[in-house]
């Protein structure tokens, strides 16, 4: 059996009780992971990606390997900083491991088996997608698109949201085509898709269209902390969400809420209150 670790969990239940919860966590449970399995493989290229932040993330193509039961080609970079920090370069031999044996990631460069035709990874200057100027925001690492209406970006918001509301048979793929015939613009729009509005589309047809709006339309209620989520805002995450939903328990309450009142939530400090209150 494929496993990547086992759970410790406290035998007493008076103990556990008394230990408490952190998020969602309970402390008297703990994840014991196993040593990750590594492999050795060569990176071939470097391609940018731009999320829903509009934060440009590289990701490296690398010669296929097998690690940990699957065959892996690609592996996140994180950012220009890791790529500094690994001294990476286009046609280097790394060591590549599996954080949490499931996200990819390379944890060195073996420089010594370099033969001088390795090239140095360039940082791009326009967006891939739009071709809008990129910028590094003062105190941040990630390079970002300034292009507030790029395509990318509302793509992955509108895939982030479909997630947090477990949407089914709606991926990337669908989510881009419906964005490019302009029948949905923004997450919203996803309640308002009729049968009619995909069942031309390439890739659906009247029975793949219906399943999908009845899918949709299964998923109009939502806990505040998954709709927290789905909102994309900067810096908050599932935990934060929790925390937030219990805090002021409607979202009408969030919206009006001030930065004194945000900071005084369990997980959110100045940081993520300003970007609360910024959307």
């Amino acid at each position: 059996f494929w496993i990547d670790g086992i759970v410790i969990r406290v035998n007493n239940n008076k103990a556990f009780t008394q230990l408490g919860v952190v998020g969602k966590t309970p402390r008297g449970i703990a994840a014991w992971k196993f040593p990750a399995e590594e492999s050795t493989t060569v990176v071939e290229s470097v391609d940018w990606f731009v999320g829903r932040t509009g934060a440009l993330t590289p990701v490296a193509t690398v010669r296929a390997t097998c690690i940990a039961g699957t065959t892996v080609t690609h592996a996140t970079l994180h950012n220009a900083d890791e790529i500094d920090r690994l001294g990476l370069k286009i046609g280097d031999t790394v060591i590549l491991t599996k954080a949490g044996d499931i996200i990819p990631k390379i944890t060195k460069v073996l420089t010594e088996l370099r033969t001088g035709k390795e090239q140095k990874v360039v940082l791009p200057t326009k967006c891939p997608m739009c071709g809008s100027v990129v910028e590094r925001r003062e105190g941040e690492v990630a390079l970002v698109c300034t292009n507030r209406e790029c395509f990318a970006v509302e793509r992955e918001r509108l895939l982030h949201a479909a997630r947090a509301f477990a949407i089914d048979g709606l991926g990337d793929k669908g989510i881009e085509k419906l964005l490019t015939l302009h029948v949905i613009r923004i997450a919203p729009d996803l309640f308002t898709l009729t049968i009619d509005d995909v069942k031309d589309i390439d890739g659906f047809g009247e029975i793949s269209a219906t399943k999908l709006v009845n899918e949709i339309a299964s998923r109009k209620h939502i806990a505040l902390d998954q709709f927290i989520v789905a909102l994309g805002i900067r810096h908050v995450g599932e935990e934060t969400a929790f925390a937030l939903s219990l805090a002021f328990v409607s979202i009408d309450a969030l919206a009006s809420a001030s930065m004194e009142q945000l900071v005084g939530v369990p997980d959110v400090g100045e940081t993520v209150a300003r970007s609360i209150v910024d959307f």
